[in-house]
C-alpha cells in the first residue's frame, strides 16, 4: 500500500510539474533590441471571406511605430496611414479603418509577435536595422465558420 501511495504522489507531482510549463510558443531570449522609431510600408496581400478569396492590390500605406523594449516584452505605439478598399477587399471586413494607437508584445531571437491591437497578429523578423513580416487581421464572422480579414507584407526601417 504505501508502494503505490508513493507511486501516486509521484504522479500527481509529475502532472502538475507538465501542467506548470504553460502553453503557447515558446519564447527565446531576445537577441535584438526593437527600441526606438521605425518606419516603413504596408501591402495587403490577401483578403478573405465569406464571399471568397482574393489577392493583392486592395490596401497600402505607410506605417511608423515607436517602440520601448523591456526583457523580451515592447510596448509602444503604432500610427498607420492608408487605406483598404471595403468595397473590393471585404466590406463587412472586422479590421479597424485604423489600427493606430497603443501596441505591445514578445520578442523573441530576431522575432517581433504582435499582441496588440487585440485583432492583430503577426510576425517580424529583425535583421540590423530592417524589420519585415507578415501581420493578420481578422477573426470568425458572427454566427459563421467563415473567416474575414487581411493580410499584410510590414516592411520597417530604424529611424536614427
Amino acid at each position: 500500500m504505501k508502494t503505490f501511495s508513493t507511486m501516486m504522489v509521484g504522479l500527481v507531482m509529475l502532472l502538475v510539474a507538465g501542467c506548470a510549463g504553460g502553453v503557447g510558443p515558446t519564447t527565446d531570449a531576445p537577441t535584438v533590441d526593437v527600441t526606438g522609431k521605425w518606419a516603413g510600408t504596408w501591402v495587403v496581400t490577401t483578403s478573405w471571406g465569406v464571399l471568397g478569396y482574393q489577392q493583392g492590390g486592395v490596401a497600402s500605406g505607410s506605417i511608423q511605430m515607436t517602440l520601448t523594449q523591456t526583457g523580451s516584452e515592447y510596448t509602444g505605439t503604432l500610427l498607420a496611414t492608408g487605406s483598404v478598399d471595403k468595397s473590393t477587399a471585404c466590406p463587412w471586413c472586422p479590421c479597424p479603418t485604423n489600427p493606430s494607437g497603443p501596441m505591445q508584445g514578445i520578442v523573441s531571437g530576431n522575432q517581433v509577435r504582435v499582441r496588440q491591437p487585440s485583432n492583430m497578429t503577426g510576425s517580424l523578423t529583425v535583421q540590423g536595422d530592417s524589420m519585415t513580416g507578415t501581420v493578420q487581421c481578422g477573426r470568425l464572422l458572427p454566427g459563421s465558420h467563415d473567416r474575414g480579414g487581411l493580410e499584410a507584407n510590414v516592411t520597417l526601417t530604424r529611424q536614427k
